[in-house]
């Protein structure tokens, strides 16, 4: 079955992925290439699909953009330009010698471009759909994360670049896609949080992310997710299918080591201005109750008891510069002296269970479906935090509050300045 179009494909994959990061190691760089492949050749294997890809290696100088694509007579060929020097890495060369029903077109820049840059994403994906013309796009981000402080990390980042890119950046570079941009699935740490969702409402219809650590071990089933992709699929419909296909992979420790949890949520991009209202409530209560002594100090309670896990800790992952949002709403709404907190904290969970969070699963029950950045409170949570860095934590929080969720919502005076 063709799609209503007979000029593209019912749905086609972007896949963007970051190897570097800040450590001395390179496990990530064969991580990556092995879930290319994976991408490339589930794609070849179901015809009628298509992918580009972008990856900025660690160890390799260079940002490659490929795209495999089917080669059937009715539809244009890739006669394609293969840059010098590219098809020698062996990510390529082995897509290249595996792909039966496609071609690849390799793209290489001769410049190591800062992969965490906006204008590098946005290139990428106004590339992609223009290669990959399709009715709707699964969008894959690939990488590290810092929660609400932003995703990927370039060390290559001249003096007047940021070497992270800025979830505002984020959203704005993947709305070069359109209205296709059906679904975003990151397999990046951390980033499932309300300034993630807010910041993507009007770029996206769904996105699957991790409250937690997200570890590399395991190559994901590509070509069971790419089952549900097939004409006429609604976005919700293909988003459920692989945030469920995706939480029976990380089922298999083996997928999942070292950690004994790797929670998984499929959030409502269009319910999230929903959280708006309750939340500035919430955020205008919490900070009046600063000059209620006893007031300040059970809501200061409520919150510290929402922090989830530790980034090295294998049985209880997660970041303490995140609160889970659900939690946090349950333990603020017992505090029924202070209507002021309590009534929006129960409107702010009552959203997030019955609209934003559409699917979730976690193992151990601690992550509920997303989180809210809460600065750490002490010496173990600073050293410990991916998320919160002291050493950009001036920079750190200029840019947070610059979040459309900040800005909505003032929820900034809080996350920034903890009771207490």
């Amino acid at each position: 079955m063709r799609s209503r179009s007979a000029n593209r494909n019912p749905w086609a994959v972007l896949a963007y992925t970051v190897a570097d990061d800040r450590s001395d190691g390179d496990a990530i760089d064969a991580s990556a290439r092995r879930e290319l492949q994976a991408i490339c050749q589930a794609a070849d294997y179901f015809g009628e699909m298509s992918v580009a890809a972008q990856v900025d290696f660690k160890r390799s100088k260079g940002v490659f953009r490929g795209v495999v694509a089917e080669t059937l007579q009715k539809k244009r060929r890739y006669e394609g330009f293969k840059a010098a020097g590219a098809l020698s890495h062996p990510l390529w060369r082995d897509i290249e010698s595996r792909l039966k029903h496609s071609r690849l077109r390799l793209l290489e820049e001769d410049v190591d471009l800062n992969a965490a840059r906006a204008d590098v994403l946005r290139s990428f994906l106004r590339f992609g759909r223009a290669e990959c013309p399709a009715d709707q796009y699964v969008v894959f981000f690939y990488g590290h994360g810092y929660g609400p402080m932003g995703v990927f990390f370039d060390a290559d980042a001249g003096e007047d670049e940021a070497d992270t890119l800025q979830l505002s950046a984020l959203a704005d570079s993947v709305e070069a896609i359109g209205d296709r941009a059906a679904v975003i699935v990151f397999r990046v740490c951390e980033v499932n949080t309300l300034e993630t969702a807010y910041q993507l409402k009007d770029a996206a219809r769904f996105m699957i992310a991790s409250q937690s650590v997200v570890p590399i071990a395991g190559i994901w089933p590509w070509e069971t997710f790419m089952t549900g992709l097939f004409p006429g699929a609604a976005a919700e419909d293909v988003a459920q299918s692989i945030a469920r296909q995706l939480a029976l992979f990380l089922r298999a420790p083996a997928n999942r080591t070292p950690f004994a949890d790797v929670p998984y949520t499929l959030i409502d991009l269009g319910a999230a201005h929903a959280v708006a209202k309750p939340l500035k409530a919430l955020a205008n209560a919490l900070d009046a109750a600063r000059d209620l002594k006893a007031c300040a100090a059970a809501c200061s309670r409520a919150l510290e008891a929402s922090r989830v896990g530790f980034p090295d800790d294998p049985k209880n992952p997660g970041d303490p510069a995140l609160l889970d949002v659900r939690t946090m709403c349950d333990k603020l709404q017992k505090l029924t002296r202070y209507p002021a907190v309590s009534g929006p904290a129960r409107a702010l969970g009552e959203v997030v269970a019955e609209k934003l969070v559409k699917w979730h699963s976690s193992r151990h029950g601690l992550h509920r479906g997303t989180a809210l950045f809460y600065k750490p409170t002490t010496k173990r949570q600073v050293e410990h935090s991916h998320v919160y860095d002291e050493d950009a934590a001036v920079k750190d929080a200029r840019n947070y509050r610059r979040l459309a969720l900040s800005q909505a919502t003032g929820w900034d005076r809080i996350a920034l300045r903890p009771l207490g």
